[in-house]
């Protein structure tokens, strides 16, 4: 049996005036659930449509003088409940250049069919599950179907918007001098911790053109210290958790976390950077990074004391409570060469083992201190179980861009990126200064150091100019 419905929708619009849509649609008693699905899409694309042509028509009165309508053109776009085809005005403006305002008032991409808010939701989904699940769950939701193909290329255009403003950022702060909008965040005490994750590669080679099995995507998470739950067991979770994947090798990790580190704080305020992990070489480069404290991972060290020596648990504790020096004649070494290259390890690091709050003046300030740890866990839910667990094999670049689709989900900023224009924008025009010499008439005995204020204040330079410009250096 099959019923025909008919619909009537009245749109006020920005001037008063209404207009009513009409929509006639048949339903059939088997398929009733699809059927009025599609009328209910059917109903919001016609509304949409309405919707969107008044407001085209309110930019036509509001529009700047200098901008002169020339046409209409036709567009369609992809929205949560389908297609629709709308015909917005085609300006010009006093220089020549044309506009569509109706897709800049929207932050619509030029040529992509998606709208901001339904690019959003598909690399939201597809950080969590295949792009092929997210094709087939997609078309079961919505009126029309994606495939797979889109929506991969959506998250590869999102990533790498990403990843060039990232470069771009870095090229400003450490190439050019320019000094970012920082964040307002003050801390005394930041920790990160990092860790490599190896996934499978599909058709790479190296640099002698062999195959290359394996890639390892680096990442990091930084926060601020802890805050305990409110529930009868002792649990706890991260404060202000920030994410991030290293997606381009011509920036240093270390650097690229910085760009990170500064969006977020105000790096000026840092008394002290608490890094933990394991002993990676790319890793153990933090230790470079201005105040910072660096402290080895508990899982590796203690493993390799336990390899190393038959009372490998005892060294472990007496390595994180830094008293190894009077517990090392104690030892019970273990045979083998495998046994030896563990305790090699293990006292190339004595320094590293100890626990981060040992090595630092502990001030009030500081709040709840707890150990670090949680990388290995945060690393598993955030990459391995989309990226490694499934039987999945990447190109290094698909990787690193579902990486760092991954940091923007997890960081609340992946809105930013899906429209026309990125609202990321932290560049300024003021360069860093370091005449000492140059200051205005009216501040005749005195200077000031525009870096020591800024983002590069916990860089090396600026604390050898800070320790330098000190009344109690010493001349000679």
């Amino acid at each position: 049996m099959a019923y025909e419905i008919t619909v009537k929708i009245i749109v006020k619009k920005h001037d008063g005036k209404q207009e009513e849509i009409e929509i006639n649609h048949e339903c059939d008693n088997h398929t009733w659930e699809e059927d009025c699905y599609k009328l209910g899409c059917a109903v919001a694309q016609n509304t949409a449509k309405t919707m969107l042509k008044d407001i085209d028509d309110e930019i036509l009165e509001n529009r700047p003088k200098d901008m002169k309508s020339q046409c209409f053109s036709e567009r369609t776009i992809t929205v949560r409940f389908g297609e629709i085809t709308i015909q917005r005005r085609l300006y010009r403006d006093k220089q020549g250049e044309y506009h569509f305002l109706l897709d800049e008032y929207f932050n619509w991409h030029q040529y992509k069919k998606a709208t901001p808010s339904l690019r959003k939701a598909l690399v939201r989904l597809a950080t969590q599950d295949s792009f092929e699940s997210v094709s087939k769950t997609m078309g079961d939701m919505l009126a029309g179907v994606l495939s797979d193909t889109t929506i991969h290329r959506i998250l590869q255009e999102i990533s790498q918007t990403a990843i060039e403003s990232e470069k771009h950022e870095w090229n400003l702060w450490f190439n050019e001098g320019k000094i970012l909008k920082g964040g307002d965040r003050k801390i005394p005490i930041l920790y990160t911790e990092a860790d490599g994750l190896c996934v499978h590669l599909q058709r790479e080679k190296d640099e002698d053109g062999n195959r290359q099995k394996h890639y390892e995507l680096k990442s990091a998470i930084s926060y601020e210290g802890w805050e305990r739950l409110s529930s009868n067991e002792e649990r706890y979770r991260l404060v202000n958790k920030k994410v991030y994947c290293h997606s381009d090798n011509s920036i240093p990790f270390w650097e690229g976390l910085s760009l990170l580190w500064d969006r977020h704080w105000d790096l000026s305020h840092l008394k002290k950077i608490v890094i933990g992990g394991d002993d990676a070489n790319w890793i153990n480069k933090g230790e470079e990074t201005p105040y910072s404290v660096r402290q080895m991972d508990g899982y590796h060290l203690s493993r390799s004391c336990r390899r190393g020596w038959k009372n490998g648990e005892e060294i472990y504790s007496a390595i994180r409570e830094g008293r190894i020096r009077q517990t090392l004649g104690k030892t019970i070494a273990r045979e083998g060469k495998q046994s030896e290259k563990e305790r090699n390890h293990v006292l190339k690091n004595l320094d590293r083992g100890i626990d981060w709050r040992i090595k630092v003046d502990i001030s009030q300030e500081m709040g709840l201190l707890g150990g670090l740890g949680c990388m290995e866990s945060n690393e598993d839910k955030l990459y391995s179980n989309r990226m490694d667990k499934k039987g999945m094999s990447w190109r290094i670049k698909g990787a690193e861009r579902m990486g760092k689709a991954i940091q923007l989900v997890s960081n609340g900023e992946l809105e930013d990126f899906c429209g026309r224009k990125c609202s990321q924008d932290r560049f300024t025009v003021d360069n860093l200064s370091f005449d000492l010499f140059s200051y205005p008439p009216e501040y005749e005995h005195s200077c000031s150091m525009p870096a020591f204020g800024s983002s590069h204040s916990t860089r090396p330079y600026v604390r050898v100019i800070r320790d330098l410009t000190k009344n109690d250096y010493p001349i000679i």
